[in-house]
């Protein structure tokens, strides 16, 4: 009689494991994100004109730093990993 009970217990544990991972990585995705301080409207990174959910858990990864263009200060947004450019934003 214990066995069924057991078998449940260990199928839960394992539908528990399985939902709760993506859980934890979307959650620190989203927690790196919002530390990275960009308002929501830096976050368009492909310049679609709107920022959405997937922009917002982007930001994790993409750094921000200072850069002259044509004399200009500029910011240039890129990736943590290969430091490949995603946009370069200048005041108007």
């Amino acid at each position: 009689m214990d066995q069924p009970f057991g078998r449940r217990k260990m199928i839960a544990a394992l539908i528990l494991a399985i939902v709760a991972m993506p859980v934890f990585f979307l959650s620190v995705r989203a927690f790196s994100a919002w530390r990275a301080g960009y308002s929501w409207a830096e976050m368009d990174w492909d310049g679609k004109g709107r920022t959405t959910i997937v922009d917002f858990l982007k930001a994790a990864e993409i750094g921000k730093r200072p850069i002259l263009v044509n004399g200009q200060q500029c910011f240039e947004y890129y990736l943590h990993r290969d430091r490949l450019v995603v946009k370069t934003v200048c005041p108007r």
